[in-house]
């Protein structure tokens, strides 16, 4: 019984080691695989699986995986699939020495566009006779199309704008406010006070209040 016991630990002990002894390939996915690494070539992986180290030969794509965690505690990490990737939307870019413009998807929708560029006028025009002493030249409201977005939680549409104009048969410096409007999914559209160039108006630009 005792020579038993001694038997049994000692295929233990034999055992354990080559457990342990196996790689471990983190795929892009998240899945891990326990292999034995049998070679790596410039593109792709070579192992056979940790529990059948006698079976097949299996091959997996360099792009497909993050890293190999060795069995000796060495990391190997591999960023072919995020270079590959940025290689081809740099090659986009320079076909015909040009860049593509990137451009803001919302203005992809041309009724929308539209939409956006009547309310920015029709509060602009608001701002101003709110604003104002009398009658203005040179009046203009312009659209800071980088800073217009749709939130995707509550469909508010950001439309982010500056109105400048000039005191009419003056030689003065012309007044500004740069504001949001912000237009809800049911329509109503509500102010929201950035900045402006002049003290002297800025509580009206600050209480201003579409109609």
């Amino acid at each position: 019984m005792k020579k038993l016991s001694n038997l049994i630990i000692l295929i233990t002990l034999m055992v354990c080691p080559v457990l342990k002894a196996q790689d471990m390939i983190v795929k892009s996915d998240g899945s891990i695989v326990k292999a034995k690494i049998i070679e790596i070539t410039e593109e792709n992986i070579k192992y056979k699986k940790a529990d059948n180290p006698d079976g097949p030969l299996y091959t997996l794509s360099k792009e497909n995986v993050t890293s190999i965690n060795y069995a000796n505690g060495e990391v190997e990490k591999f960023e072919t699939a995020k270079k590959d990737s940025k290689k081809n939307e740099d090659n986009e870019d320079d076909e015909d020495g040009e860049e593509k413009p990137k451009g803001n998807p919302i203005l992809k929708d041309e009724q929308l566009k539209r939409t956006i560029e009547g309310i920015a006028k029709d509060v602009g025009e608001q701002l101003i006779r709110n604003c104002a002493n009398g009658k203005v030249d040179n009046s203009t409201t312009e659209i800071y199309w980088d800073q217009v977005f749709k939130d995707a939680i509550t469909n508010e549409i950001n439309i982010a704008i500056i109105t400048s104009w000039k005191p009419k048969w003056t030689d003065g410096s012309g007044k500004w406010v740069k504001g949001k409007i912000i237009v809800a999914q049911s329509g109503e559209k509500r102010w929201v006070y950035q900045n402006d160039n002049g003290l002297t108006f800025s509580s009206c630009a600050k209480g201003f209040k579409i109609k």
